[in-house]
C-alpha cells in the first residue's frame, strides 16, 4: 500500500505545482497586458501606420508582401494578417518572430513591462540559455578592456562613450581563461560550445574561440546579444572572427548596429550601410546614425526585408572602394535587394574607410559623398543600354520591353520605378504621357513599333517644359470642336509665363485662325515643331492602345509643367546650396580659423544639409502622390 500511496501523493503534487504555474502566468500574463501597448511592440519590429480608429497597419513580418496587409487592433490587443492569416496577441508574436515558446515570450515581455517572471520549473531552455551566456561572456570581455587594447581603440579616435555605448571589450591572449571563468560561473562545456564560444580540435580538446582580439557584441534588433565578432591588434589573420553559426547567430539575417539605427532609419526612410564594425561606431560616434552593418560582403534578401520592414526605401552602400569598386559592389548585389529600394554606393573620400574618414577630419567631404553616390538604377539602366543599339527603333524597343518590369510600380511609392522612368524619359527621349499610358496598361503588351514611334519625343532643342508643352497642344488638337472651350482654362492654369512658351504662342495663333484645327496645322506645317504635332495626331487617331482620356492626361500635362517650373527654382536653390557648402567645407581646412568662426561655419553646414534633406523629402512626396494618381487611374 506504501509505494501506491507515495505514487499518489506525489501526482498530487506535481499536479498542483502545474495547476500553480498556469494561475501564475495566466495573473502575469494580465500584468503584462495591461502595462504594455501592443502597438508599441509589435511597432519596434514593423513599420506601423494609423489605419482607422484604434486600428494599424504594415507588412506582415511573417510572408513576403508589397502591399500592407497585417493589421493590429490597439483596443483590442491583437493582430491579423489578411495575406497570411498569421493571428494573435502580444505573446503570440513575439512567440512567432523571436522563436521561442510561451514561457520565454513570457520572460521577454515582462522584463519590458518591469515585471519580475519566475521559472514555473527549473527547465533548461537552450535559446534562453544562449542568451544568458553571452551575456555572461560581454560582462567577462568588457573587464579585460585595459591597458593595450583600450589605448589601440582610443587611438583610432573612439570616445570612451561610444567604447561604453557598443559594450566593446577584449579577449585575453590565452586559451581558456575565459572556459575556466565560465566554468566557475556554473556554465558547462557543452552550453559554451553550443553558444559558439568555444571550438574542438579533432582530438576533442575545447578551447576558447576568442584568444587576443577586440571584441565586438552583435546583438538583434531587440538588443539582445546574439554573438560576437573579434578583431585582431596586429596583423594576424583572420582579420576578424565571429561566433559559429548557433541558434540565434545567422550571419545572414543579422545587421550590426541596427538595435541603435532603428529609430534615426524608420524616421529618415534612408540605412547607410557599411563593412565595417568600427566604420558603425565612428558613424554613429559624429552624428549619423541611421548606419548598420552588413556581416558580409554584400547585403542579403534577408537582411534586406528586415529593413523593408522600417519603411526604407533608400539604401546607401558606403563600401571602401574608388569608383571601379563602387560598380563592382553593385555588380554583385542581390536583385530582389536593388529591386526592393533605391540604392547607391558611394565613393568614401581620401581612400579611406568610412571610419578613418571621419574621425581623420573629412566628415564634412564624407556627408557631401552620401548626395551623390552612383545609383543603382543608373547601372542597372546603363547595363541594359549596352546590350542594345539606343539610336535604333529596334534598339530602344528592346530597351523599353527589357526594362519594362522595373518601370512597373509595386506599391504606391516605389523609388526604383520611379528612378528608372526618370531615366528613360530623359535618355531616350520618351513622351512621359504615353510611357505611363503603356506601363500602367492592363493588356501588359510589348512595345510595337507604331506606339514606339507615338512615344518619342523628337529633339527640337528645346527644354522639357517644352516639350510637354507641345504634347499639350497636340492633346487639345485631338478634339478641334472642344479647342475653344478647353484653351482659356489651360492658359488660366499655366505657371507663370516664361520667355518662349509654346503654349502661349498656340494660343495667339488659335485667336488669329479662330479656332480652325486646319487652318492651325497649316501655320505648324513649316515648323520644326509641327512634325511632333502631327505624328501625335495620327499615332493617337489610328492606335487602338492609345484611346485616352484627353482631359485627365491635360491636367497632368499642366501639373507636370508646374513641377517643372518649381523644380527649376529649386534647383537653382540647391545648385547655389551646394556651392556654398563646397565653399564652407574649404574654409575648414584652414589652420588659423577662429574658434568662433569655425562654429559658424559648421552651423551652417548643419543648416545647408538640413534644407537640402528637406528638398530631398519634398520631391519623394511628389512623386508619391503621382504614383498614387496613375494607380487610381
Amino acid at each position: 500500500m506504501a509505494p501506491r500511496f507515495w505514487s499518489r501523493f506525489w501526482g498530487y503534487v506535481a499536479t498542483l505545482v502545474v495547476m500553480v504555474g498556469v494561475a501564475l502566468s495566466s495573473d502575469v500574463k494580465d500584468q503584462i497586458r495591461q502595462r504594455l501597448d501592443i502597438v508599441e511592440v509589435i511597432g519596434s519590429v514593423v513599420a506601423l501606420k494609423p489605419a482607422g480608429r484604434s486600428q494599424y497597419k504594415g507588412l506582415c513580418p511573417f510572408h513576403s508582401e508589397k502591399t500592407s496587409s497585417f493589421h493590429v487592433h490597439q483596443e483590442r490587443g491583437f493582430f491579423y494578417c489578411f495575406g497570411c492569416g498569421a493571428k494573435g496577441d502580444i505573446f503570440d508574436f513575439v512567440m512567432r518572430t523571436q522563436g521561442v515558446d510561451f514561457f520565454e515570450a513570457l520572460q521577454f515581455l515582462g522584463q519590458r513591462a518591469g515585471i519580475d517572471v519566475v521559472p514555473q520549473a527549473p527547465r533548461e531552455k537552450k535559446r534562453r540559455d544562449i542568451f544568458e551566456i553571452n551575456r555572461m561572456a560581454s560582462a567577462f570581455f568588457r573587464e579585460q578592456l585595459q591597458g593595450a587594447p583600450l589605448e589601440y581603440l582610443l587611438r583610432r579616435n573612439l570616445l570612451n562613450e561610444s567604447i561604453a555605448t557598443f559594450e566593446l571589450g577584449f579577449a585575453p591572449n590565452s586559451w581558456d581563461v575565459f572556459l575556466k571563468h565560465a566554468l566557475y560561473q556554473g556554465y558547462s562545456e557543452n552550453d559554451l560550445l553550443a553558444a559558439g564560444l568555444l571550438s574542438e580540435s579533432e582530438s576533442g580538446r575545447r578551447f576558447d574561440r576568442f584568444r587576443n582580439r577586440v571584441i565586438f557584441p552583435i546583438k538583434d534588433y531587440l538588443g539582445r546579444i546574439v554573438g560576437f565578432a573579434g578583431r585582431v591588434l596586429d596583423d594576424s589573420v583572420p582579420k576578424y572572427l565571429n561566433t559559429s553559426e548557433t541558434d540565434v547567430f545567422k550571419k545572414a539575417e543579422l545587421l550590426y548596429g541596427l538595435d541603435l539605427a532603428k529609430g534615426s532609419i524608420r524616421e529618415s526612410g534612408e540605412c547607410v550601410v557599411v563593412e565595417g564594425y568600427m566604420d558603425v561606431i565612428a558613424l554613429h560616434q559624429v552624428g549619423i546614425k541611421n548606419v548598420v552593418a552588413a556581416l558580409g560582403a554584400s547585403l542579403t534578401s534577408e537582411q534586406a526585408r528586415t529593413l523593408s520592414r522600417l519603411d526604407v526605401h533608400k539604401v546607401l552602400l558606403a563600401f571602401d572602394a574608388d569608383e571601379a569598386g563602387q560598380r563592382a559592389v553593385l555588380s554583385g548585389l542581390d536583385q530582389s535587394v536593388g529591386r526592393q529600394f533605391l540604392v547607391e554606393a558611394v565613393e568614401v573620400p581620401s581612400g579611406k574607410d568610412p571610419a578613418e574618414a571621419v574621425l581623420g577630419g573629412h566628415l564634412t567631404a564624407f556627408q557631401a559623398a552620401l548626395h551623390r553616390g552612383l545609383s543603382e538604377v543608373e547601372f542597372r539602366f546603363q547595363q541594359v543600354l549596352a546590350k542594345h543599339q539606343a539610336a535604333t527603333l529596334d534598339g530602344k524597343k528592346a530597351i523599353l520591353n527589357e526594362l519594362l518590369p522595373v518601370l512597373r510600380p509595386r506599391d504606391v511609392f516605389d523609388p526604383v520605378a520611379s528612378e528608372m522612368r526618370r531615366l528613360v524619359i530623359d535618355r531616350l527621349k520618351i513622351n512621359e504621357t504615353l510611357l505611363d499610358e503603356w506601363v500602367h496598361s492592363k493588356r501588359r503588351r510589348k512595345l510595337d513599333d507604331t506606339q514606339l514611334r507615338g512615344m518619342q519625343t523628337r529633339e527640337l532643342g528645346h527644354s522639357q517644359v517644352a516639350v510637354i508643352e507641345l504634347e499639350v497642344v497636340a492633346l487639345l488638337l485631338l478634339e478641334p470642336a472642344k479647342l475653344a472651350e478647353r484653351l482659356p482654362a489651360v492658359s488660366a492654369a499655366l505657371p507663370p509665363p516664361v520667355e518662349g512658351s509654346l503654349l502661349r504662342e498656340f494660343q495667339a495663333i488659335c485667336e488669329v485662325c479662330e479656332y480652325s484645327d486646319q487652318a492651325i496645322l497649316m501655320k505648324y506645317r513649316e515648323r520644326e515643331e509641327g512634325r511632333v504635332l502631327f505624328e501625335r495626331l495620327f499615332t493617337q487617331t489610328a492606335s487602338e492602345d492609345f484611346q485616352i482620356d484627353i482631359e485627365d492626361h491635360i491636367e497632368k500635362s499642366l501639373s507636370r509643367l508646374r513641377e517643372l517650373y518649381l523644380d527649376g527654382q529649386k534647383e537653382q536653390q540647391r545648385t547655389l546650396l551646394l556651392e556654398r557648402m563646397q565653399e564652407v567645407s574649404s574654409f575648414l581646412t584652414d589652420p588659423d580659423l577662429p574658434t568662433e568662426q569655425l562654429q559658424q561655419y559648421y552651423a551652417e553646414l548643419k543648416e545647408i544639409h538640413t534644407m537640402l534633406a528637406a528638398r530631398d523629402a519634398e520631391r519623394r512626396m511628389r512623386v508619391s502622390s503621382s504614383l498614387a494618381k496613375n494607380k487610381r487611374h
